[in-house]
């Protein structure tokens, strides 16, 4: 069966529109912006930070609409590791191939749980500003020493948050193409759901990721989310993740 691995990404499709340069205005003065606006768990003075994660999926094989359940994983975020990511181990002590193949399928998830800034996501990328029509700005990104793959962030102005994105790269998928639905979290903006639209040799997938959020020791944390691959509206894999036992830390006030 296909299987799709997608780090956390911002996917939309972008409409042609006349667009103009946006003097003034810097690509890295925008994803500041931006960051200021959307709501991070570890802009909240957050030193560390660990949670149980228990991860279900859907038996598609058997058609029984029932769920796998598979080992407990913990995830931990700290803030001096050096990608600004969390990580997964097995709950228990567990080995073998399988084990290990199941934390490398999970990988790309720890971004969703706590997401690089976009300063830091965007740190080795180039880019510039472009005014579209009406309160839109396009931002094109491109990472410095790759010409092999680029961003396209189409974004509300008024708001300030990223309604579409376009990712292109030399491997499939090649063109990745989203939205994204907000709700608030104290007045800062956090994703309930993406949905990603993507084309692998000439069949066309949609992978679509919803988020709930609970708030333990002042910060909120996601504590449930699932994503769903669909070709033809037919159901190639849902995966359930849902967290608990939230451990933060936080540096001690100054």
């Amino acid at each position: 069966m296909f299987n799709f691995r997608s780090p956390f990404l911002f996917v939309l499709v972008l409409v042609c529109l006349f667009i103009r340069p946006a003097w003034g205005q810097s690509f890295r003065s925008v994803l500041s912006k931006l960051d200021q606006n959307y709501y991070y768990p570890q802009s909240q003075k957050l030193k560390s930070f660990s949670a149980q994660v228990k991860w279900q999926q859907l038996d598609v094989a058997s058609g029984s609409g029932k769920f796998l359940r598979n080992p407990d994983l913990v995830f931990s975020w700290d803030a001096n590791s050096d990608d600004g990511l969390g990580s997964f181990s097995l709950a228990e002590t567990q080995e073998g191939e399988r084990f290990r193949e199941l934390i490398h399928h999970i990988y790309p998830y720890r971004e969703l749980i706590i997401p690089l800034t976009l300063r830091q996501k965007f740190s080795n990328f180039k880019g510039r500003v472009l005014k579209m029509a009406g309160d839109k700005l396009m931002l094109k990104l491109k990472p410095v020493l790759d010409s092999s793959q680029n961003y396209k962030l189409l974004i509300d102005s008024k708001k300030y948050v990223i309604r579409k994105v376009r990712f292109q790269q030399s491997v499939s998928p090649k063109n990745v193409q989203g939205e994204m639905s907000y709700l608030k979290l104290d007045g800062k903006f956090a994703i309930s759901e993406s949905r990603s639209r993507f084309d692998v040799k000439g069949q066309k997938y949609v992978e679509v990721t919803r988020f709930n959020y609970i708030k333990v020791k002042g910060i909120w944390w996601v504590n449930w989310l699932d994503k769903t691959l669909t070709q033809d509206d037919i159901i190639l894999q849902t995966h359930i993740f849902k967290f608990s036992n939230f451990r933060p830390i936080l540096f001690a006030r100054q």
